[in-house]
Formats: C-alpha cells, sequence, structure tokens
C-alpha cells in the first residue's frame, strides 16, 4: 500500500505544480484556438462546398475590385426578366486573366434573375452556332455571351480590362478593369424592350464615331444605344429612332436643306449634342447658327487663352484648359478636374424667352480671353463659357441641346494623352445626355485599376533591413524567450 500512497503523493504533487498549471493552460488555449480555426474553415469553406454554395470571399482591395457597387445592386435587385452569362471557356481551367472576372461573376449570380454558365466551345462546338446561328457577333473562345431571350451582346477581352501597351516590347498588359461597367451594361441592354438611337452627323469634315469617338461608342452601347452614322444630304429626314443627334467638330456649315431636318428634328422634341472645334480658318457656319439661335445660343469665332496659371496644364501652356465647372443640377457629383484641349467659347444670346431655359456648364476665369480668329477684331475678356446647355419648351414638344466649344476632349486620343482628366471629361459628356432623357440609370460605373503598390529602397535600406530581419529579430526573440525562462525557473 506503501507504493499506492507514492503515486497519489506523486501526482498530487504534479497537478499542483506551477509548470504544470501553466503548461495546461498553454495547452488548452493552443486547443482553442485550433478548434475556432476548424470550426471557422467549416462554415466558411468546407459547409458552403458541401451545399453548392460559394466560399465566403472578402474584398480587401482598395478599389472593391471584385465586389459590384450599388448601381449594379439596384439594377440586378430590379430585374424582371432572366439573364444568362455565357463564359466560352471551361471553369475547370480558367485563365488567369480572367480568374478576377470569374470571381466577380459570383457576385452577380447571387441575384435571382441571373445565371452564370461555363461552356468550353472546344468540347461542344455547336454551342455558338446554336446562340448566334448567323455569326453576326463573332463569338469565340474566351468571350463572355450575355442573353435574355433573343437579344445577345459580346463581351470580348478588350471590353473587360483596360489595357496599355508597354513601348519596349510591344505587348499589351492589363492596367484595370472595365468588367463591372460592361456586364452591368450588357445585361441593361439585353432586358430593356427598346433600344434607342444616337446618330453621328457625317458630311461636313467632322470627326468619324468609329476612328476617333471609339470610347465613346463602347460607354453609349453598354448603355443600350445604337450608335450609328448619318448624312443628312442623303435621307429624307431624321430617323425616327433617333434620340440624340451629335454633331462632332464640323469644318464646314450645312446646306438649308440640312438645317431645315435638322430644326424639324428638334421642332418635335428632339436632342442634340453640338461639339464645335476653334478652326484656324474659321468658315461663317451661318446654318448652325441659324439652328442654335432658336436656342438662344451663338458661337464665338475665337480661341481660347487661359492666363490663370491653376487654370490650365502643359505641354500646351495656356489652351489646354482646366474649366471650371458650374455648380448646377445637371453636374452635380461629378469630379470638376476636366481638361478642354484648345477650345472655342459660346456666347449667351440677350433676347431672353420664358420658354428657354439656358444653363452655363462651364466657364473659364475671369483671366481668360478668347483670341478672335479675324485678328481686325478684339479679343473677348473672360469669364468665357465653354459649355452650355439649353431647353426649349417652345416648340410641339420639349426639346433639349447641348452646346460645347471643344470636340476633341473625349476623343481616344486625349483619353490616352490626358487619362484622368479625360475619364472625367467623359462622365461629364455622359452625364449630360442622361440629363438630356431625363434618366437615372445609365451605367456610369469608373473602371477599376489595378493597385500595384511598391516600396521603393536604396540599396543601404535593403541591407539595414536584411540586417534586422535575419539578425536582430531573431536575437530579440532569443532573448526574450531567455528572460520568460530564467523568470519561469524562479517561480
Amino acid at each position: 500500500m506503501i507504493w499506492m500512497n507514492n503515486i497519489k503523493t506523486f501526482f498530487k504533487k504534479l497537478f499542483n505544480s506551477r509548470s504544470l498549471k501553466y503548461g495546461s493552460n498553454s495547452i488548452i488555449l493552443t486547443a482553442v484556438v485550433v478548434a475556432i480555426a476548424v470550426i471557422i474553415n467549416v462554415l466558411v469553406v468546407t459547409m458552403p462546398d458541401k451545399l453548392g454554395m460559394a466560399p465566403l470571399k472578402l474584398d480587401l482591395t482598395s478599389n472593391k475590385l471584385y465586389s459590384v457597387g450599388d448601381t449594379t445592386k439596384d439594377i440586378l435587385k430590379s430585374l424582371q426578366k432572366d439573364v444568362t452569362i455565357y463564359g466560352m471557356f471551361d471553369d475547370g481551367a480558367v485563365d488567369k486573366d480572367y480568374k478576377d472576372v470569374t470571381d466577380l461573376l459570383s457576385q452577380y449570380k447571387k441575384y435571382a434573375h441571373i445565371k452564370v454558365e461555363y461552356v468550353d466551345p472546344d468540347k461542344n462546338p455547336g454551342f455558338i452556332k446554336k446562340i448566334d446561328p448567323d455569326n453576326l457577333k463573332s463569338i469565340s473562345k474566351n468571350d463572355f455571351v450575355v442573353i435574355s431571350g433573343k437579344k445577345l451582346r459580346k463581351l470580348s477581352y478588350y471590353d473587360l480590362f483596360q489595357t496599355q501597351m508597354d513601348q519596349q516590347s510591344f505587348q499589351q498588359y492589363k492596367t484595370g478593369s472595365n468588367a463591372e461597367q460592361s456586364f452591368t451594361g450588357a445585361i441593361k441592354y439585353v432586358t430593356s424592350d427598346v433600344t434607342p438611337a444616337v446618330y453621328f452627323i457625317e458630311g461636313h469634315e467632322e470627326r468619324k464615331v468609329d476612328s476617333d469617338y471609339k470610347t465613346v461608342k463602347d460607354y453609349l452601347e453598354r448603355n443600350n444605344y445604337d450608335v450609328k452614322s448619318l448624312n443628312l444630304t442623303t435621307e429624307a429626314k431624321i430617323p425616327d429612332d433617333a434620340e440624340i443627334i451629335i454633331v462632332a467638330s464640323p469644318k464646314k456649315d450645312l446646306t438649308t436643306s440640312e438645317k431645315d431636318k435638322l430644326n424639324q428634328f428638334l421642332g418635335n422634341g428632339g436632342k442634340a449634342v453640338f461639339l464645335f472645334d476653334s478652326l484656324e480658318a474659321n468658315p461663317n457656319f451661318a446654318q448652325f447658327e441659324d439652328v442654335l439661335k432658336n436656342f438662344n445660343v451663338s458661337l464665338n469665332y475665337d480661341k481660347v487663352k487661359e492666363s490663370d496659371t491653376k487654370r490650365f496644364v502643359p505641354p500646351n501652356k495656356y489652351y489646354d484648359i482646366l474649366p471650371d465647372l458650374q455648380q448646377n443640377s445637371i453636374n452635380s457629383g461629378l469630379d470638376p478636374n476636366i481638361i478642354m484641349p484648345v477650345s472655342r467659347s459660346l456666347n449667351v444670346l440677350k433676347n431672353q424667352k420664358e420658354y428657354i431655359t439656358v444653363t452655363s456648364m462651364m466657364k473659364t476665369s475671369a483671366k481668360a480671353v478668347g483670341e478672335q480668329i479675324d485678328k481686325s477684331k478684339k479679343d473677348i475678356t473672360g469669364p468665357l463659357d465653354l459649355a452650355i446647355s439649353v431647353e426649349n419648351n417652345g416648340g410641339a414638344k420639349p426639346s433639349k441641346i447641348i452646346v460645347i466649344g471643344n470636340s476633341s476632349f473625349i476623343t481616344d486620343a486625349a483619353m490616352n494623352q490626358y487619362q484622368r482628366y479625360s475619364v472625367n471629361g467623359m462622365y461629364f459628356f455622359l452625364n449630360s445626355l442622361s440629363w438630356m432623357q431625363d434618366k437615372k440609370d445609365d451605367v456610369l460605373i469608373a473602371p477599376k485599376n489595378f493597385d500595384n503598390r511598391t516600396l521603393t529602397i536604396t540599396q543601404n535600406q535593403a541591407a539595414y533591413t536584411a540586417i534586422a530581419v535575419v539578425i536582430l529579430l531573431p536575437l530579440i526573440i532569443l532573448g526574450f524567450g531567455t528572460f520568460v525562462w530564467m523568470r519561469r525557473r524562479h517561480l
């Protein structure tokens, strides 16, 4: 019995010892942490997978690259029609370029009317023929196709990503994502019952929509517009499906017949955008002026020079203007940093009419001048109007126009040269079109740039960092451990 008493005494001392108490506490704490990790893994990853649900993911990117915004959420919640998004590849072998897109689409398919499927055309060669029997959309592998009923929209790589050319390797690389705007715009397009048309006028040496305004065209098409060209000399009238007419940098005046067709269109509730550039040899746009006169607006035949050093940017000093975006209900919420390279000014006529509402959209500073093309005339002093919107309620139906003394600020060339400024200019332009139609639901979703943050350090800083990480940090940890061990020994 003595040995039994010895065993009891041993275990009693063991369980009452400080080392066992502290050790057991550590073991229990470790076990609790492991248990919590296992439970979280089951709830977040394993359980959703078993139930056919997507595992929980948190978007920690600064610009929410993998999340949808409020505009998209509102559109998806209000959908009344079923939409299917097809990815033309095997989702089991997603190309790394499209991993970001498939992650984004996992947010879309949470909504009741959205279904996302992946079809590999190599394994199912008849599928593309099935959804596009006449090959009108030229669908190919790695494209996305958004379908609702009989309406379809294809989205290619260049619809989904912003790209830039590496000047050394001549390779394209991604700089940002247009995926949310493209998918949401495509959903809006295929679920809309009516597709209005925007016509760019031709025949007066204007800028071409397919060569100068590809970005504008893409934005309009994403917002459920058909974008077309129109020569007024060959048409009996402006087509009935025309929602907006755009005249972009004409070098020649209208004919009388063209003017009459345009006046008839506007008198019946039509809407038009006029983009007039400063021309070195300015023709007298008498017919255009006759159209604008009905809206209390006229053109100044000048070239605007800005002398306020805070209101222009290089390289075209004084003439690449940063205008003052006017505060009104139309411009509400817009970024004011817009560039207007080489502009002409506009004039509001004095004969005001109660049924015409003229609103200044952007102005120069008071230090600006309009340098007259005809040097015999006196320059015009600032502040000068660069953009004006007008609502005319005096016709058979209310009509609206926007007149801007610049056509280059939304060109593809400007988008590449001025980047952020021109993106803001694009939103100003598109927001103005929305005002013309009293629309609140255009998909004005900003592109999301890839946030590649880097830390640049010198060679000395790199050496000091290496010493700290490889030598000092381990010594600190070792010293702290030794200190704790010595303390424990004396407890």
